[in-house]
């Protein structure tokens, strides 16, 4: 591990694996493998990476007409203060924000090449090389508010509502 590398961590902590276990993995990688044609035009989700405050949803999508990949997309929680408008807002209160030129992207042979293991390694040193070079990031990593918790929660009992209401 370099030099940098241990500092990141040393000031934002460890990628937190805990959204996207083995079985997502499993999920995700039979669906590349079995179904992809399949992939809607939006793409999939299939779990999340956290560090700190900083979200990296996994998902699955088109990039081009004929080019699927597995993108690892970063949200953060909207700066009050900041003049920018927040890049969206799924929970009322709870707007967050992005950062462009953050994410990670694997095309879908290079994906299938890996194992959990290897793709987690690969995808942790990416994702604190990528908060080191972005100071909104790293501010974000840095603080641990249960942001992510509160947002999921209070989403899952909105989509259940909905669902209830079909």
């Amino acid at each position: 591990m370099s030099e940098n590398m241990e500092k990141t961590i040393g000031e934002v902590g460890r990628v937190d694996w805990s959204h996207f276990s083995l079985a997502d993995f499993l999920e995700l990688r039979w669906r590349l493998l079995h179904d992809w044609q399949a992939v809607l035009p939006g793409g999939e989700y299939f779990g999340q990476a956290r560090i700190g405050d900083v979200c990296y949803d996994i998902q699955i999508e088109w990039l081009a007409d004929d080019e699927l990949a597995v993108t690892m997309s970063p949200f953060f929680p909207h700066d009050g203060d900041s003049a920018e408008p927040p890049y969206d807002e799924l929970v009322s209160g709870m707007p967050y924000d992005t950062q462009h030129g953050a994410s990670l992207i694997s095309s879908r042979r290079s994906f299938l090449e890996l194992t959990y293991e290897s793709f987690i390694d690969l995808a942790e040193h990416s994702i604190l090389e990528t908060v080191a070079r972005f100071p909104h990031l790293q501010s974000a990593a840095s603080k641990q508010t249960g942001f992510w918790d509160r947002h999921d929660a209070i989403l899952c009992k909105i989509r259940e509502q909905d669902d209830e209401d079909r």
